[in-house]
């Protein structure tokens, strides 16, 4: 269903509300008459149909994703392995440059790092990245104690739809 049909659909149960207003306090009686004047059954049947195989596409797609993460991996490690490899080479041959049809290999000096396990808590705060984050928990709580924040206030979520089918 297009945004245009949706509207169409939406129009068409305001009407039947307007037209017989005592279906507006009788949910069931409601939900046949929607039914029958509409076909409001074959349409949500419809949409839970394109839902579900949506969410079944979306598993897919991340089960390949993982698939390919994984041969990704592989690869880098590969990668990682011949780089290693030549620089074995290299080490064994006493050599810093090789030139080669297909490229150019040379050992680079890297510049110094820092070797050990950096423990933050261990650390002055001068040498540590402090990071200011909203606390939306302790946010949350301020507001329903009363309590003014500029430019926020609490409001009630809209409704969710659930779907089950199994």
């Amino acid at each position: 269903m297009n945004e245009r049909e949706a509207n169409m659909l939406r129009a068409k149960i305001e009407s039947l509300i307007r037209q017989y207003p005592e279906i507006a306090t009788d949910e069931v009686l409601r939900a046949d008459m929607l039914d029958g004047e509409t076909g409001l059954s074959d349409v949500l049947t419809d949409l839970i149909r394109m839902g579900e195989d949506a969410k079944a596409m979306s598993v897919a797609t991340k089960a390949r994703q993982d698939d390919l993460k994984a041969r990704a991996q592989r690869f880098e490690r590969r990668v990682e392995f011949t780089r290693d490899l030549m620089l074995a080479i290299l080490d064994a041959a006493n050599l810093r440059k090789l030139e080669l049809p297909e490229g150019t290999i040379f050992l680079r000096n890297n510049p110094q790092q820092i070797v050990g396990e950096v423990i933050p808590d261990a650390l002055p705060d001068d040498l540590v990245k402090i990071e200011r984050k909203p606390d939306r928990t302790k946010i949350k709580d301020a507001l329903k104690a009363g309590r003014q924040l500029p430019g926020l206030v609490l409001s009630n979520s809209p409704p969710s739809v659930v779907v089950t089918v199994k």
